[in-house]
């Protein structure tokens, strides 16, 4: 099993024209392929004829998206051409559109009616006082008469000339009613509108008595509910007279289609497909397309000249989750580690360390394995619970318990120096193993003779001053390595030695106590296991302090329910940065081709009118 990243397959693929559109879903739908066009008599014809309908099919999309079905769930399992596949799904959008128009007309005023009276019932029925709703409505002839949902902003400072406002403030709005001459209410208007409020229309036959005006609201409400209840009705049927749905999915598919396939290499009856693939096997796609009825030829072979491979992350399954890690900063190059399996086994270790407690780990690994599903990300927790309960048994903790079970090595609080001492440890083999990494990638990229005049001495340094804490003559052998470092680098620099050498001193310092900072930097993972245990002491004081068993355990429960909030938020936070500006900078570059497979077209259903408040 290889540390380096592998290298995507490239395949070709042959398929009857009439075939291709179906081909091209199906190598979506694996999410292992990657499309790379290649080789003459490439058919951007195809393109150009679609986008010009595909514009149409966006001008109808943005008039009619809200008035239509969810598209089918499968495209027709017929063969066409891309652009007569198109030209099909347009030619029932339009039919459908030329019926449907005053159908959507009176439905949109239906809609915005039913808004408004919404609104006017919450009014009604929420506000302490009103005027007669009656003698307002039907103020004039001089007068005009408002009435107007604030939006945003507080309420209008100043009214042009002689308007007489009231405002009505409820629990979910804010209307302000107005009266004035015309001239004066409509620049009320325009002002309230650049604060996002809008104006009702305020019915002229409202009974005066709110009572009564409430009811005929309600029974107004009811016929506008029931007209537009009959108004879908018949857009539906015309949706089933048209196949708007079988239409819809046609032409969406039709657009990702376009969208994401690059121009194809073609003939009057056949079509080159070409490009990247993450499968070992070519039967594993050969079987996939034949399930789906396109006959071709597929093989994979050797790359063009003059294209660049994605690279892969290959890792055991159990692994993958952690190549979130990796991701962060991108893809490896080829002649770069993929440190993922050294972060499958560091980072747990790390988290659980930080939140060593049985039942906060027993919590997460539960949250990881129920919502691993819907956030892959989660997984991680599953790793960092499970050694969370591991290290839960070392310090004796059960829920910020120490009652409960001994531990089998030690206290957190009574040991804070060994707490702290025991990371910085692993952390320095954690910037060790990225060393030897660096010193592998430099013999993968021919530059091993390099490492050995420059890094080694590097390493060799840093390997002496850890080992002087026990034994301080190894210091001497420190100072070889800081030679070894200055010497190496003039020695590669012929013709210019003495400036390589006086760079490569201050490189050397530099690097020397980044490499201490570094290491010094995970004293932090003794810290905060230090201070969960901590905060668990500080939630069970204050549960024994309570009168109750009640309020005992009610305060068990909210402490521990904050200490897995707050600190498994920092805990997972400070264990990402050590992965990523504690080891990843001592070898990754992460300057390698990510693998961009072709994802399928995923439809979501139009939203619903909403009413505006």
């Amino acid at each position: 099993m290889s540390l380096r990243p592998s290298s995507a397959n490239w395949f070709e693929l042959l398929v009857m024209r009439d075939d291709l559109a179906v081909a091209m879903k199906v190598l979506a739908s694996s999410r292992r392929v990657e499309l790379q066009s290649h080789g003459e008599g490439r058919a951007p014809m195809l393109m150009p004829e679609c986008r010009e309908l595909l514009e149409e099919f966006d001008e109808l999309e943005r008039l009619y998206r809200h008035h239509w079905p969810p598209p089918a769930p499968h495209e027709r399992d017929d063969r066409a051409e891309p652009y007569n596949m198109l030209q099909r799904a347009l030619d029932c959008l339009r039919r459908w559109a030329t019926d449907a128009r005053d159908v959507v007309e009176r439905l949109e005023r239906l809609t915005e009616r039913c808004n408004d009276q919404e609104l006017l019932l919450e009014m009604l029925c929420d506000a302490e006082s009103l005027p007669d709703l009656a003698q307002f409505s039907r103020a004039g002839p001089m007068l005009d008469s408002a009435l107007f949902l604030l939006g945003s902003g507080d309420w209008p400072d100043s009214t042009p000339g002689t308007v007489i406002t009231q405002r009505v403030a409820i629990p979910t709005n804010r209307f302000l009613m107005a009266v004035g001459l015309p001239d004066e209410i409509s620049e009320l208007e325009h002002q309230l509108h650049a604060q996002k409020s809008r104006r009702l229309v305020l019915p002229k036959d409202l009974p005066p008595k709110a009572a009564d005006a409430e009811k005929a609201m309600r029974d107004r409400l009811f016929e506008t509910r029931r007209q537009i209840e009959g108004t879908e009705q018949v857009l539906r049927n015309l949706h089933d007279r048209y196949d708007v749905d079988d239409a819809l999915a046609e032409a969406l598919f039709l657009r990702w289609y376009v969208n994401s396939v690059p121009e194809i290499s073609a003939t009057e009856n056949f079509a080159w497909i070409s490009g990247w693939t993450s499968v070992e096997d070519e039967d594993e796609l050969q079987e996939m397309l034949a399930e789906a009825g396109v006959k071709g030829l597929l093989q994979l072979t050797q790359a063009p000249a003059g294209y660049e491979a994605p690279l892969l992350l290959k890792n055991p399954r159990w692994m993958r989750p952690f190549e979130i890690f990796t991701e962060m900063l991108g893809i490896p190059a080829a002649g770069e580690a993929d440190p993922t399996r050294v972060v499958a086994i560091a980072t747990p270790l790390m988290f659980g360390y930080m939140f060593g407690d049985v039942g906060h780990g027993a919590v997460l690994l539960i949250a990881g394995f129920m919502l691993r599903q819907r956030y892959p990300v989660l997984r991680l927790l599953i790793y960092g619970g499970a050694m969370s309960i591991v290290f839960g048994f070392a310090f004796g903790s059960v829920f910020a318990l120490e009652s409960i079970i001994e531990p089998f090595w030690v206290h957190p609080i009574e040991e804070p120096v060994l707490m702290l001492l025991v990371p910085m440890a692993g952390g320095a083999v954690l910037l060790l193993i990225g060393m030897c990494l660096d010193a592998l990638q430099s013999y993968w990229q021919r530059k091993g003779r390099y490492w050995w005049q420059t890094g080694a001495g590097l390493m060799l340094c840093y390997v002496t001053l850890l080992g002087s804490i026990r034994e301080p003559r190894l210091l001497w052998l420190s100072l070889i390595g800081a030679i070894w470092f200055v010497a190496g680098h003039a020695l590669v620099s012929p013709g210019r030695r003495l400036r390589a050498a006086g760079t490569a001193a201050a490189e050397f310092v530099e690097s020397a106590l980044q490499l201490i900072v570094n290491t010094v930097s995970f004293v932090r993972i003794g810290a905060f296991a230090l201070a969960h245990a901590g905060l668990s002491m500080a939630v069970v004081g204050l549960s024994d302090a309570a009168d109750s068993i009640v309020l005992t355990v009610i305060v068990l429960v909210l402490g521990n329910v904050l200490i897995i909030a707050l600190e498994g938020l920092v805990v997972s936070i400070q264990t990402a940065r050590l992965v990523l500006f504690e080891f990843f900078i001592r070898f990754l570059h992460a300057e390698g081709r990510p693998f961009r497979p072709l994802t399928p077209l995923t439809t979501t259903p139009p939203p619903k009118h909403r009413r505006q408040q």
